[in-house]
């Protein structure tokens, strides 16, 4: 007898079959394990979105801009939905892939008599939507994995999920600003670089143009994908940007014939009538003969940096999918730092790409500095940007805040090209994820984490 009464002689229960039928046990899964699935935590996550949307709190742009153009969709005109913005001065200005999620749900709350009721179908559609922050991040996490070439342990696999989705920029965004589309523009680019990495580029041109015609500033990528798919082979990088224009014309092509002078103002050339606003060092330029032509062609600078940073990147005749999201990372960073406006939202592209990149290519040499400095950086970021962008403020904070973020986004922008472009090192170094369980045969860490 052991110690505990029991036959010294019975075999071992390996951790694999603990909780499963079949074997020597069929024993519950320790409480620890399950806690350490992410999928364990959907239905909390859920139900926190919804709570959050029944608190009191302003009108958004959720309420402004994208319920009325769900409700023309509801109410039978789909390809029509751009006739709610008409020719204001600030349309729905995205496009309609999110539309197609909210007009079905805008359907169901029809049905019940909710459609007009604010809060709970902000609270209801929050609901919804962090279902795709929550497809974003899984997307995210396992581009990490690949990024290593080893999957990371539960405990730091769970960590990674919250730093993700608990984000405060993620709440900034959809809550806060009721952006929903944002989550599903970067999903769908996720989805994008990893088809594109598998060697499928018409499912990742396909991927990229719903992500371009979810969000607008999403085109700005281009350059990274055209890159990366063009160090692969020439027909790699012609099927997915041919894949890319099949796939934004197929969608955008019914609403143009439907409504075209909405869809083009409110997608092509509303920006151009914008003035310069907060959070852009532009705000520099302010009452000055510059500022005109900064309003028009503001986009010119920007695309000059994003391809300047990715041509870089690639100068040593190679953009694996490291570079790649370096290069989305330094894409976001460019349209933050040059855009005429930035708003606190702005950022989300930005730290959730940045860190898939820190993530997925940190190196235990490299120190724990480089590990954490770019997701910290941009969340302070955001929170600089939201008090920026608070109404009636001065004109000379303005221009100091503008000034200083385009410095500290700078800074940013070299700190990526400097570790990017070196070449890789190995092993990886976020948590060490095999391991091997004597007997029972090679057991991957992550097993059990959903």
């Amino acid at each position: 007898m052991g110690r505990l009464g029991g036959d010294v002689n019975l075999p071992r229960v390996p951790p694999q079959a603990v909780g499963r039928s079949g074997g020597d046990a069929n024993l519950p899964i320790p409480v620890t394990a399950l806690l350490l699935k992410p999928r364990s935590w959907i239905a909390p996550y859920v139900a926190l979105w919804i709570g959050v949307g029944l608190l009191p709190f302003q009108p958004t742009d959720l309420d402004i801009f994208f319920w009325p153009s769900a409700k023309i969709a509801v109410h039978g005109h789909p390809f029509s939905v751009y006739a709610a913005g008409g020719h204001a001065l600030y349309p729905n200005a995205n496009g309609p892939v999110s539309l197609l999620p909210l007009s079905v749900l805008g359907v169901l709350l029809n049905a019940v008599g909710w459609l007009d009721a604010t809060v709970p179908r902000r609270g209801i559609a929050l609901g919804v939507f962090c279902l795709f922050v929550l497809l974003m991040a899984r997307e995210a996490v396992a581009a990490i994995d690949r990024l290593r070439g080893t999957p990371l342990i539960p405990s730091v696999r769970l960590l990674v999920y919250a730093l993700l989705t608990l984000s405060p920029l993620t709440w900034q965004s959809v809550a806060g600003y009721g952006h929903i589309e944002q989550p599903i523009e970067i999903w769908l680019l996720l989805l994008a670089a990893r088809w594109l990495g598998e060697g499928r580029p018409l499912r990742a041109g396909i991927a990229f143009g719903a992500s371009i015609l979810t969000r607008s500033s999403a085109v700005l990528m281009t350059a990274a994908f055209g890159l990366a798919g063009w160090r692969q082979s020439l027909r790699s990088a012609v099927t997915f940007c041919l894949s890319t224009a099949a796939a934004g014309v197929a969608i955008l092509l019914p609403f143009l014939i439907a409504d075209p002078s909405n869809v083009i103002h409110s997608l092509f050339t509303y920006r151009g009538s914008l003035k310069v606003g907060a959070g852009s060092v532009w705000s520099l330029a302010r009452d000055s003969s510059l500022e005109t032509v900064v309003q028009h062609y503001d986009i010119v600078v920007v695309v000059a940096v994003v391809l300047a940073t990715n041509l870089w990147l690639a100068r040593s005749n190679r953009f694996d999918e490291g570079r790649l999201f370096a290069g989305m990372t330094l894409t976001s960073a460019a349209f933050t730092m040059l855009a005429k406006t930035v708003w606190p939202y702005y950022f989300l592209e930005l730290y959730i790409l940045g860190c898939v990149w820190a993530f997925g290519t940190w190196r235990t040499q490299h120190g724990v500095v480089r590990l954490v400095l770019l997701p910290i950086a941009v969340s302070v970021f955001g929170l600089i940007a939201e008090i920026g962008s608070e109404q009636y403020l001065p004109l000379t904070l303005v221009r100091i805040e503008g000034a200083a973020m385009f410095v500290m986004l700078a800074l940013m922008i070299a700190w990526i090209l400097w570790f990017a472009a070196r070449e890789p090192a190995s092993p990886a170094g976020i948590a060490t994820a095999a391991v091997r369980l004597k007997g029972h045969g090679p057991e991957r860490a992550d097993q059990g984490a959903g």
